[in-house]
């Protein structure tokens, strides 16, 4: 729920684990709280990954399949919050989940999330790693502040430089082996790490004097954002995001995002809203 690419905190890994180790307070109760932030707002990636957590806990013999969250207003970034999950449906093959995030009765995200036991293919094919993508091997290192591991893309940092423009679409590799090799949380660190080119790519056909030109941009948070799994990955290996933003007017943006194996495997896809006006 941060701003434009210069605002985001610097997140420490050690840091985003221990908040994605909830609290268990009572049945279908978490407390958590958020990263270490120089924003006074919460992260809405933190909130998607900890969505992750507290259904994957709630029904535990389902992953999660897919998860769209909505976020009305921004949470306090220095304050503990109250998780509660709420089981709409439990079968035996899939489960719907509820999870709602609250300082002091004020909600500030809700989470929908839909759990899926294992089965087997019917029906299989899969969108393909786009072709003429440069390896990681090829590509210079991204720093991105909101994702702590490795993070590449052609170009490096010149390729979000803000006097710079391109086309609203970016390529980018990154992989975490520094985290423990557990699936759940490789699903919660993937739905944390997909939040930060959306905002990003949407703004890369402007620079910075184009940017000023209109006004300056002021407001810019994400408004929602679904995530759906489609295979199982590990974080431990490179993944490519492929993003895109193919739509911004009426001060919105939407940005959709497919993130590949670096086989070619489509493993996830990302589609989001975003709040994006100019000043005053």
């Amino acid at each position: 729920m941060a701003g434009g690419t210069h605002m985001w905190p610097v997140v420490d890994l050690a840091d985003l684990l221990d908040v994605l180790d909830l609290t268990e307070v009572g049945a279908g109760r978490f407390r958590a709280r958020n990263v270490t932030s120089t924003l006074p707002t919460t992260l809405g990636s933190q909130t998607l990954a900890q969505a992750v957590v507290a259904a994957e806990r709630t029904v535990p013999h389902m992953a999660v399949q897919s998860l769209h969250g909505v976020f009305p207003r921004g949470g306090y970034a220095d304050r503990d919050v109250d998780v509660a999950v709420e089981v709409v449906q439990s079968g035996r093959a899939l489960a719907t989940v509820q999870v709602s995030f609250s300082q002091e009765g004020r909600e500030h995200a809700r989470v929908l999330t839909m759990l899926s036991a294992e089965e087997p293919d019917f029906l299989s094919h899969g969108a393909h790693l786009p072709a003429g993508v440069p390896g990681p091997e090829e590509c210079d290192e991204l720093p991105c502040a909101l994702l702590p591991w490795e993070v590449r893309t052609l170009g490096g940092a010149d390729a979000l430089a803000a006097e710079l423009s391109g086309p609203p679409a970016l390529d980018v590799w990154m992989r975490c082996d520094k985290a423990p090799e557990l699936p759940g949380l490789g699903r919660a660190l993937l739905a944390h790490g997909s939040e930060g080119f959306l905002g990003p790519v949407a703004l890369r056909p402007y620079p910075e004097s184009e940017i000023a030109r209109r006004g300056g941009r002021g407001a810019s948070a994400m408004l929602t954002q679904t995530v759906t799994f489609h295979r199982p990955f590990t974080m431990h290996d490179w993944l490519l995001l492929h993003c895109e933003s193919p739509f911004a007017g009426g001060s919105r943006m939407y940005g959709r995002i497919q993130i590949f194996t670096q086989a070619g495997d489509l493993v996830a896809s990302v589609s989001a809203q975003g709040l994006m006006r100019r000043a005053g």
